[in-house]
């Protein structure tokens, strides 16, 4: 896993203010849900997240709308794992990373590495807006080997 798991006070504090500034709401369950993606490693997904966050008074479909919000805004990001489940991140807009998957055990671990940065480049050349990407690697972790 990677050390970039912990985003500071002041980059929660952002990402709330950014809610406020495209007119959602600052809700006790958006809150919780950023303190848990800003202060442990994920992603999670929005089951997990719900569990987590436990008593902060909300069910699993106002998780997956705030979620949804807050991704459209740029707070969290969403990784996709190929295995039909969403898992979400904090985004702080400074540490990009990707991740690799075990296929057997679906562990995660962090690749603090983006080869994808220059076909961004290329878009943005070729006109294209609001560019961005996704990627993950998948395969055999040695402990499955």
């Amino acid at each position: 896993m990677s050390d970039h798991c912990c985003a500071s006070e002041g980059a929660i504090a952002g990402a709330l203010e950014k809610i406020r500034a495209n007119g959602g709401r600052v809700t006790e369950p958006r809150r919780a849900m950023l303190a848990i993606l800003g202060k442990e490693h994920g992603p999670f997904s929005a089951e997990e997240l719900h569990k987590k966050i436990g008593g902060a008074g909300c069910d699993v479909v106002t998780v997956y709308r705030s979620l949804q919000a807050m991704e459209e805004i740029g707070v969290v990001r969403r990784c996709d794992f190929g295995d039909g489940t969403y898992r979400y991140e904090f985004n702080d807009g400074e540490h990009h990373h990707h991740h690799i998957i075990c296929r057997v055990c679906r562990s995660v671990e962090t690749l603090d590495v983006c080869v994808a940065d220059g076909l961004e480049r290329m878009a943005r050349q070729k006109g294209y807006q609001k560019v961005t990407h996704t990627l993950e690697i998948f395969g055999v972790c040695p402990k499955c080997a």
